[in-house]
């Protein structure tokens, strides 16, 4: 049974190193330890497991199933010093207390900022702002970098389950949903109409987003049996809109994304797919007092968008 003091926070965190980097050797070098020392600690840690943890072959080390149970406290641990170190950082210095938030950027623009600026009058914050898209954000999540993430997932109101272990423990609250829109140049034929089929514009040259946007379009226009003629591939929504106004392509663009400009229309797709945003909180983050703060004004913030 693993109990007491055998497994020691050092030994957890070189442990997460070793299997971050699949090898001894590697790790040595990242931690500036010798390959002697880690391999020691390690098999320390093996006896205290009563379990071996890492499968050991010529090209380095990966885990096994008790490794990888392992590593899921290993990352918690580690995520819960990182706050922690902050947290002893900022009674040190005796300023105020510190928030450190991942966001997308039209949930920073239309959801984050507005909830911030509520906040600042509040209470005295000091806030670190991180942009970052679902995947970064969870990371560092995880990695304990920050308090607060804004995320958003497609087509289901509950978060993929996919993201499941690096959000254990985390709280998470549900904001807001917008729909793909269909934006054209102002002098488009389909310029003048509210809404269009998505196999109306089978035939354009699409400007296509990356990461999840993109896989959303993606599998929306293979339910239609479209394969899309991509002529660029942009995560920054201003500069795509931009180039629809340029008469590169035509694009599909989330809802709260959009905006308006004289030079295009943005309409809304039959079929669409639904993004929906939301904000997780560290273990333990949302029962402090700033980051609960934060949350609610993030809450009204949504409240206010979907009344507008």
């Amino acid at each position: 049974m693993i109990g007491g003091p055998v497994i020691e926070a050092q030994r957890l965190a070189v442990f997460r190193e070793v299997a971050r980097r699949g090898s001894f050797a590697r790790a040595a070098q990242a931690l500036r330890l010798t390959p002697s020392a880690v391999s020691q600690q390690m098999a320390a840690l093996e006896r205290a497991a009563r379990t071996r943890l890492f499968e050991r072959s010529t090209r380095g080390v990966t885990l096994t199933v008790a490794g990888t149970a392992l590593l899921r406290t290993a990352d918690a641990v580690h995520g819960e010093l990182r706050r922690a170190e902050r947290t002893l950082a900022a009674l040190r210095e005796q300023g105020p207390p510190s928030l450190t938030v991942a966001t997308f950027s039209s949930a920073g623009v239309l959801l984050l900022a507005p909830a911030l600026a509520a906040l600042q009058q509040e209470l005295r914050v000091a806030t670190t702002v991180i942009e970052a898209e679902p995947a970064r954000a969870l990371a560092a999540l995880h990695d304990g970098s920050v308090d607060v993430a804004l995320v958003y997932h497609f087509n289901s109101p509950h978060p993929p389950e996919s993201w499941r272990e690096m959000v254990e423990g985390c709280v998470y609250r549900p904001l807001t949903r917008d729909e793909l829109r269909l934006v054209v140049p102002a002098g488009h034929p389909l310029a003048l109409r509210s809404r269009a089929r998505l196999d109306a514009v089978a035939d354009e040259p699409w400007i296509h987003g990356w990461d999840l946007p993109g896989d959303a379009l993606d599998a929306l226009a293979a339910t239609q049996g479209i394969r899309p003629h991509v002529v660029c591939r942009a995560s920054d929504f201003r500069f795509v809109q931009a180039l629809v106004a340029a008469r590169v392509g035509i694009a599909f663009v989330p809802a709260l994304a959009v905006e308006e400009r004289a030079d295009t229309r943005a309409l809304r797709v039959e079929p669409t797919a639904r993004r929906y945003i939301g904000a997780y909180a560290a273990p333990g983050a949302a029962a402090h007092r700033t980051a609960h703060a934060l949350l609610m004004g993030l809450e009204e913030r949504a409240a206010a968008l979907r009344e507008s």
